[in-house]
């Protein structure tokens, strides 16, 4: 097992397959940080996380974690492990204090207290996003939960 920085031109694929795998909608490109992490058994990518770092500040925002869905399970769950510590381990290295995220998924809530000592801060939180040039606006489906589309679609 071997973890490694992402490269967004050449894992974007990778990305864009695990997300549909997921039925997630798809990040685009230009959305996602710079800074982020693959990790592969056998130089086969199993999962992948990304890292938004605040500039200026000592905060960053942990985001977009997702797996392989056709990965073993065991693999799959030791590979997890690694990357969000590589993430935090990366964020030291960059001199962050806070790391944050949110998530819905409740494999993922478990996961961040109990093997990475995050604290729950929030329990009902409702995210809001504004699409300042209109670029994005047709399609928002990747980074809205199935109600706020349907919502959208009535």
């Amino acid at each position: 097992m071997q973890d490694r920085l992402w490269d967004r031109e050449k894992d974007y694929d990778t990305l864009t397959t695990w997300w549909n795998q997921w039925e997630f909608g798809v990040v685009p490109k230009e959305c996602l940080p710079p800074d982020g992490i693959i990790v592969e058994i056998d130089e086969k990518p199993v999962c992948a996380g990304g890292l938004y770092i605040g500039v200026g500040t000592r905060f960053a925002f942990m985001e977009w974690i997702v797996t392989d869905k056709d990965a073993d399970p065991r693999n799959t769950h030791k590979c997890l492990k690694k990357c969000i510590d590589s993430l935090m381990q990366l964020a030291k290295t960059k001199g962050i204090k806070l790391v944050y995220t949110a998530t819905k998924e409740q494999a993922l809530h478990k996961r961040y207290t109990k093997y990475h000592n995050m604290v729950l801060t929030e329990s009902n939180v409702k995210t809001f996003l504004r699409d300042l040039d209109g670029s994005y606006s047709k399609d928002l489906t990747w980074i809205s939960d199935d109600e706020q589309i349907d919502n959208r679609n009535k």
